[in-house]
């Protein structure tokens, strides 16, 4: 009987050995079979190409599916394996199904390689432990999902801030009026953006700095429109909310130059 896969709605998506520690003594008998004719074959030949490519497709199915139903973190945790993620990246994987191929990759790439050329010629998979190959490899896919994300979620991370980085400096606001309304914008600005993720502001830089539509937004920030919408629809709530409080001063009139907020 072979591992299984368990999918988010309700069929099959994990392996059976992570769901509990029933073990499978056919399978763990045939994985010990394979892993006495790898020993004798020095981990080479037809049996180990056929065991890379049964790894690599099993791990990709997991991992892509574990990060689309976003249970990828909480599978992590349960093993002491932290991936330190924000959910906005989180959800950015979940709908992203490019990014989620980038990073199951990478990860893939490694683990099949870290599992064969060094764990099994090493002896590290002993099946007297009750673990199959494949539950070992799995445990090793999140390692290198850890790293594969941590990788992704870095150059995600540089790129919202870099293109935030608008909002920042005061000259970019000047043209627009005297300076005081530029210095009231740029207050007022500071103001609505004080609690806002990283996301937020890469958004908020986007329109100021190039008037891009949602659509290219999200392709210049690796997420889709319907989640740029949802930033942008939060944050015009604050808005509405400080300006009701008093907090901000309405700055329609003090705005009729630039058109940065109208696509």
């Amino acid at each position: 009987m072979q591992d299984q896969i368990y999918e988010p709605n309700g069929s099959q998506e994990a392996p059976a050995a992570e769901r509990g520690k029933q073990g499978n003594s056919e399978k763990l008998e045939a994985d010990r079979a394979l892993h006495g004719r790898l020993q004798r074959c020095g981990f080479t030949g037809w049996e180990m190409d056929l065991l890379r490519e049964d790894l690599w497709l099993y791990g990709w199915k997991c991992l892509r599916a574990w990060m689309k139903d976003g249970s990828i973190f909480a599978k992590c945790g349960e093993r002491g394996i932290a991936v330190p993620a924000r959910w906005p990246e989180a959800e950015t994987l979940a709908r992203r199904g490019d990014l989620r191929d980038e990073v199951a990759h990478n990860a893939v790439e490694l683990a099949v390689r870290t599992f064969t050329e060094e764990y099994l010629p090493d002896g590290r998979w002993d099946p007297g432990k009750g673990a199959t190959m494949r539950t070992y490899f799995i445990r090793t896919c999140m390692y290198a999902f850890r790293e594969a994300f941590k990788d992704w979620s870095h150059r995600y991370r540089r790129n919202l801030f870099s293109a935030a980085d608008p909002l920042v400096h005061a000259d970019l606001y000047s043209p627009y009026g005297s300076y005081e309304d530029a210095t009231v914008l740029q207050e007022t600005i500071q103001r609505i953006l004080e609690n806002a993720g990283p996301e937020v502001r890469a958004i908020c830089g986007c329109i100021w700095e190039t008037k891009m539509s949602q659509k290219e937004i999200g392709d210049e920030l690796g997420m889709t429109s319907r989640a740029v919408e949802g930033h942008m629809r939060r944050l015009r709530a604050r808005v509405r909310l400080l300006v009701a409080k008093g907090e901000i001063e309405p700055l329609y009139g003090r705005l009729s130059a630039p058109k940065a907020g109208a696509r």
